[in-house]
């Protein structure tokens, strides 16, 4: 990215977008082309935990999705302007290619489907197509192509086996979404299905427990600004309907399922940089304030660990550990890479958590530079 001042700054940051996380279990052993691993740089451990460096990408990537595979390995695609892939491979510390996408892609979903295969779907410059890669085969195919160009969107792995995505900014839809569709593996086609009562782009959603989906917060259009109203999309119907009143507008908010059933929204802005949470209670459709971040987090990634606590990161020194149990934050050990924007973030089978790649953020006296960066680093609860 360009040089640019710092009043144009907080603009450019509002054109990210937190990437979804994706689960799996399990391990491999390292396959032809890994890269070397580079000595890991580590910090003192505190309570909230640490970070050391591990391998460099291949690619310099931001706008990038990471999705854990059945075998293990995590999978990272794309970046503004980047049509390849890597595998991180945890048991050795090093990358994989991971063959070329059909088209370059920043700003997509990734979703891992129940026959283990991810789908790949929009971003890039407004894209409506999608592809398929199998892990099986290391290789990426073309696959039925979205009604609508999405950037900035959600895509959401639902019990029947289906895709669900929803909103985000279109170019030959005019702008701002409220329209959602379904991908069918079993056909390789998308439907539409029910629209959102509010257009929004930069929003999350969260599979509950029930398999309806949570959608909340973002950016909207016109004099809705940053919408508080959260909506639920029911599968069986195929529609919407209201999930309560959030605390805040918030774009660019992380949103982790708890393993109490509730959904933690953490941080975003609106525009301003929030350090606020909130809790999302799927019984009463209700949303409550939780304790505050230790710093802002805006456009940052989030994984559930593997003790129920939720690590948040992104454009700041340090990242933040949320305890459902006291409802209460501290911050992690420094980053050693940190201030970085549009990153990927994936949790491993050891329990460690992967955050790769992003926007350096670089300012100077007048001007700030962002960077795409090829950085990789590991988090140690």
């Amino acid at each position: 990215m360009r040089k640019r001042s710092m009043g144009s700054a907080t603009c450019a940051v509002l054109a990210l977008a937190a990437p979804a996380l994706a689960s799996g279990s399990g391990s491999s052993s390292l396959r032809e082309g890994a890269r070397p691993v580079t000595p890991q740089r580590s910090f003192v451990s505190t309570a909230a935990g640490s970070w050391a460096a591990t391998a460099s990408m291949a690619a310099a990537r931001a706008h990038v999705t990471a999705t854990r595979l059945g075998n293990g390995r995590i999978l990272v695609v794309g970046g503004v302007g980047d049509s390849t892939a890597e595998l991180y491979d945890p048991p050795t510390g090093t990358w994989i290619p991971a063959g070329t996408l059909n088209e370059p892609r920043g700003l997509h979903v990734a979703v891992r489907l129940a026959d283990g295969r991810v789908l790949v779907a929009g971003g890039g410059q407004y894209s409506a197509s999608a592809e398929l890669y199998d892990p099986a085969t290391n290789r990426w195919t073309p696959t039925g192509s979205m009604n609508v160009d999405r950037i900035s969107f959600t895509g959401t792995l639902l019990p029947n086996g289906r895709v669900l995505v929803v909103g985000g900014n279109s170019l030959s839809g005019g702008g701002v979404q409220a329209s959602a569709e379904l991908y069918d593996p079993a056909t390789g086609r998308w439907t539409l299905t029910g629209s959102l009562r509010t257009p929004r782009r930069s929003h999350t959603a969260t599979l509950l427990a029930d398999g309806t989906v949570l959608v909340g917060g973002g950016a909207s259009v016109g004099s809705i600004g940053w919408p508080r109203n959260a909506e639920l999309y029911i599968p069986s119907t195929g529609r919407w309907r209201g999930a309560g009143t959030m605390t805040t507008g918030r774009e660019g908010a992380t949103a982790t399922l708890l393993g109490n059933g509730r959904v933690l929204l953490a941080g975003g802005g609106n525009p301003s940089g929030l350090t606020s949470a909130e809790l999302y209670d799927p019984a009463s459709r209700r949303w409550s304030a939780t304790g505050s971040m230790t710093d802002v987090h805006k456009f940052g990634v989030a994984a559930l660990l593997q003790d129920g606590r939720v690590l948040v990161a992104g454009a700041t020194l340090a990242g933040d550990i949320y305890s459902p149990a006291t409802g209460t934050w501290a911050a992690t050990g420094p980053l050693v890479y940190p201030n970085r924007l549009g990153s990927a973030a994936a949790l491993l089978p050891n329990g460690q958590v992967l955050y790769a790649g992003g926007y350096r953020v670089v300012c100077g006296v007048k001007n700030c530079d962002y960077p795409p960066s090829a950085d990789a680093e590991l988090y140690t609860p």
